[in-house]
């Protein structure tokens, strides 16, 4: 069966923003950054309502639930030299496996070539996802610490 599948920018579709805030606190904040809630996260996405510039953010929806995104940030909290970034690409669980973080990514490399960049970074907290971005033809660049967890940070060309 064929996802139906929706990709928004969040600026679209703000309503989401409670939704997204506790799927990025289940995937990300509660294990990975220190002092996270909901209601932070929340603050943060509503920066995140915007067309043109960073950051932003895209929604994917099934069935008018937020199910997965992706952001679009000038940094991501480590190495101020680089930019922009891919943030916080976060899937439901139930959603994986079915090509929704690589249309997510897809669009995201789009826009930064759509804004003059020629390259776009990300860095993976859990060591098991580089395997991943690799076999999608992200490049390993280097390490870093990020809230005291060791980071492994990557690009691709857009």
């Amino acid at each position: 069966m064929m996802l139906k599948l929706e990709i928004k920018l969040l600026a679209d579709c703000p309503e989401y923003i409670p939704q997204l805030a506790q799927l990025w606190f289940n995937e990300i904040g509660k294990q990975w950054i220190p002092n996270a809630s909901v209601e932070r996260a929340m603050e943060t996405y509503k920066t995140h309502l915007n067309h043109e510039s960073m950051p932003l953010t895209f929604v994917a929806i099934v069935d008018n639930n937020p199910v997965a995104m992706t952001s679009l940030r000038e940094n991501d909290g480590i190495r101020e030299d680089l930019t922009p970034w891919l943030g916080s690409l976060i899937v439901h669980p139930y959603f994986r496996r079915q090509r929704v973080g690589e249309r997510l990514i897809d669009l995201t490399k789009e826009r930064a070539r759509a804004m003059g960049y020629e390259k776009l970074f990300l860095l993976a907290l859990d060591p098991s996802i580089p395997n991943w971005y690799t076999r999608l033809g992200w490049l390993y660049i280097d390490t870093d610490k990020l809230y005291h967890h060791p980071v492994t940070v990557m690009e691709i060309n857009v």
